[in-house]
């Protein structure tokens, strides 16, 4: 176990850090960590805790202390700890908000809170995927000349199932024009004139309308920034451009339950919450916005994420309805990583 003495001082770095990135008083750091963070009355009664806490833990390995215990994150085997943080990082949060005034956001305030137990990653909403984490892509169409052209696989984000949609793109420069030349290319059928060709006709060009209105909705095509250019996914080395949603209840149902699993830690919050996953060496970038609550099955959109609904969501595989977390309503998307979201997820 670690020494009283170099937690402590933990502590007392844990105080300034808090005085300083919400631009207070280090003295007010040293108040808002005991209350806000640790439960305690004061600073000298966390301190206290803290070396009762340490004795107590030679007979039962580690904190009693429902709040003190995350003190110990980086310091032990934390996973524990850190699945218990994730539950209780709002709680601090609201409290520290009732006992001083914040001029940040909600989601920036969480953010310094996981930074505050050395969690960076945590900190800027990047979810790494575990080693046994694997997609399964499939073809969508057994018509077109290439049939690795357009690919879908699923997964789940906690308990709700999603689907990826990839469609291999080829651009040679990134603008609007270049998707279109490039769906031309990669959406040919093999044999235009057989019954399977013209069944699943339909299908395709539904594709890739959905496809440029989802591109175009989440692109900025008139930004001269390479950094909100979109990375391309690559699978078995061919570049492709990725979309997702949540899938339909219906199709849920026909779907094994052993699907591959991100545990993502969304909060309930009113804000914009962008997660990064990382996936081995590549990314992807998962959306959550809250809805307002449907009265008489009215949901109420705001202006993004009923773009989100009128486009992504606008797939026939999509589900339509919001899902439910924490009791509240949330719209879900994935999309391809931009540079930029690592520096609006660390500011």
């Amino acid at each position: 176990m670690i020494s009283a003495l170099t937690l402590s001082h933990k502590l007392r770095l844990q105080s300034k850090f808090i005085a300083n990135s919400l631009n207070l008083p280090q003295a007010l750091g040293k108040d808002l960590l005991a209350r806000a963070i640790y439960c305690t009355q004061n600073y000298d009664s966390l301190n206290e805790l803290l070396f009762e806490q340490v004795c107590d833990a030679k007979i039962h390995g580690t904190f009693q202390h429902h709040w003190l215990k995350f003190l110990l994150i980086c310091e032990c085997e934390d996973e524990l700890l850190i699945d218990d943080l994730h539950k209780s990082i709002e709680f601090m949060a609201k409290r520290l908000e009732s006992m001083v005034v914040i001029n940040i956001s909600k989601i920036r305030l969480i953010s310094i809170l996981y930074e505050l137990f050395g969690l960076g990653d945590e900190a800027k909403y990047i979810v790494v995927a575990p080693d046994e984490f694997n997609l399964e892509w499939k073809p969508c169409f057994k018509t077109l000349n290439n049939s690795q052209a357009v690919l879908y696989c699923d997964f789940k984000i906690n308990h709700i199932v999603y689907r990826l949609i990839a469609t291999k793109v080829l651009p040679n420069e990134f603008k609007l024009s270049n998707f279109y030349k490039s769906l031309d290319q990669n959406l040919k059928q093999s044999n235009e004139s057989s019954k399977e060709a013209i069944t699943e006709r339909p299908l395709i060009e539904e594709h890739r309308n959905w496809f440029l209105n989802s591109v175009n909705f989440f692109t900025n095509f008139d930004s001269f920034f390479p950094d909100e250019i979109p990375n391309e996914y690559k699978i078995n080395g061919q570049k492709y451009s990725i979309y997702g949603f949540p899938l339909l209840d219906s199709l849920t149902e026909k779907i094994e339950s052993n699907l591959p699993t991100l545990s993502v830690s969304i909060k309930d919050i009113q804000e914009k919450q962008v997660f990064i996953f990382q996936l081995g060496e590549q990314k992807l970038v998962f959306e959550c916005i809250h809805v307002e609550t449907p009265i008489v099955s009215v949901i109420t959109y705001c202006e993004f994420s009923n773009g989100i609904k009128e486009t992504l969501l606008n797939h026939k595989d999509a589900r339509k309805f919001p899902i439910i977390l924490h009791q509240s309503y949330f719209s879900g998307s994935l999309r391809p990583f931009c540079p930029i979201d690592y520096l609006e997820n660390s500011i």
